[in-house]
């Protein structure tokens, strides 16, 4: 070989590997690119026909319909239907107050844990207001509360648990079908847990009669906090990971 005048000769041994390296390269059968896009193809047409991919792709006024009509069928099965006995002896103001602030932050997660794709994702700041808001809202609803005398003696765990597991039951189909709504924004996590942790305290509202501090701290509020440093710890945590 010369390359401006200089002339250099390759190690017989190099030219040797190289021309092996050249008959492998020509002996190996060139991929079947027809079937790799079939498999494709048989891939997208599966996940077309499932319900899960039908959900995802509907509207996002459709999507936030079906998730703002699960959680009010939620709110009046796991509630209303089971409505405290002593509801209508509650100070009105304190009822509204409760129910209405409840609402307007269930509402609230429900609508922003379903943007648009198009649309720039929640900002860090909006999505701590709305959770910060939350948790302030519901632990000032436990510590507030109308005092009530409290009949029986039983221990905390015994008269937590069930109102904690009721809350945690009924919040669970909200926080499942917000991820199942989901087509893929990194902030739907916490929310969708938000709004789950708010539909359990607002059933637990509706249903249960206790208002001590003691209860409604361990058990009512406990089941946003579960919620939120959970479920939607947990997949906040792993997205962040992923996404390293």
């Amino acid at each position: 070989m010369t390359d401006g005048g200089i002339q250099t000769e390759l190690d017989p041994k190099l030219e040797e590997w190289l021309a092996d390296a050249r008959e492998a390269e020509g002996a190996e059968a060139p991929p079947d690119v027809d079937a790799m896009f079939g498999e494709v193809e048989k891939q997208v047409q599966v996940a077309d026909r499932s319900w899960a991919f039908w959900l995802r792709s509907r509207a996002t006024w459709a999507r936030r319909a079906i998730a703002f009509a699960a959680a009010a069928a939620v709110v009046v099965f796991g509630g209303v239907l089971t409505l405290r006995a002593d509801f209508t002896e509650l100070p009105l103001a304190w009822t509204l107050t409760a129910l209405g602030s409840l609402a307007v932050l269930l509402g609230g997660s429900l609508y922003l844990a379903l943007r648009p794709l198009h649309q720039p994702p929640l900002r860090p700041w909006a999505r701590a207001a709305l959770i910060g808001s939350s948790l302030a809202a519901t632990c000032a609803l436990a510590l507030l509360a109308p005092a009530q005398a409290v009949v029986g003696d039983q221990s905390f765990l015994r008269h937590v648990s069930p109102c904690l597991f009721y809350g945690m039951l009924v919040g669970l189909p909200v926080y499942l079908l917000l991820r199942l709504l989901d087509r893929g924004s990194a902030s739907v996590a916490l929310i969708a847990a938000c709004a789950g942790g708010l539909t359990g305290n607002l059933v637990l509202q509706l249903h249960c009669p206790r208002g001590d501090a003691e209860h409604l701290m361990g058990a009512h509020f406990a089941v946003v906090l579960l919620f939120l440093g959970g479920l939607g710890g947990i997949h906040w945590l792993l997205s962040r990971r992923r996404a390293r």
